[in-house]
């Protein structure tokens, strides 16, 4: 995600601290990536929360929990919830 990665203000999914949250503005780099993440509810706009970081990630979306891989997380970029500071892992 070389180009994404260069984006101000954007940060990769793994590198947030569990609890905190972020609307996606990029996601995956692949057909088959950016299908799958679409397939788990990570799309654009849509917003996600850390729940725990590690290898799978737990991210909740959409009031649901599920497990990423942090390769996959990597793929996510995204923005700052209205009021929420990421912290850097």
């Amino acid at each position: 995600m070389s180009a994404a990665e260069q984006i101000e203000g954007l940060v990769r999914l793994d590198q947030i601290d569990p609890g905190h949250c972020g609307i996606v503005r990029a996601a995956g780099e692949g057909e088959v990536d950016v299908d799958l993440l679409k397939s788990m509810g990570v799309c654009l706009g849509r917003k996600v929360m850390l729940i725990q970081a590690g290898d799978p990630l737990i991210l909740k979306v959409m009031g649901t929990r599920l497990g990423v891989s942090a390769r996959l997380a990597a793929q996510v970029l995204v923005e700052p919830c209205a009021g929420d500071a990421f912290g850097q892992a």
